[in-house]
């Protein structure tokens, strides 16, 4: 039977087989969550990826007049 857990609590230690050992998972809705381990280096992955170039869109109205 799964663990449930009341609305106050935040974290509780749960094996891992991403990380292959115990580590502090989120708790969602009462229920276990993503381990906050890889949520982690999940986002330091993301936020150290290039960002893509951005194409500046040509002035189509122009404020001076020709």
């Amino acid at each position: 039977m799964t663990q449930h857990f009341t609305r106050s609590t935040v974290s509780y230690s749960f094996y891992c087989p991403k990380c292959g050992k115990s580590t502090q998972h989120r708790i969602d809705n009462g229920r276990k969550g993503p381990c906050l381990d890889c949520i982690a280096r999940l986002n330091a992955d993301y936020d150290a990826r290039p960002k893509p170039e951005v194409d500046q869109q040509q002035n189509l109205f122009p404020t001076e007049a020709a």
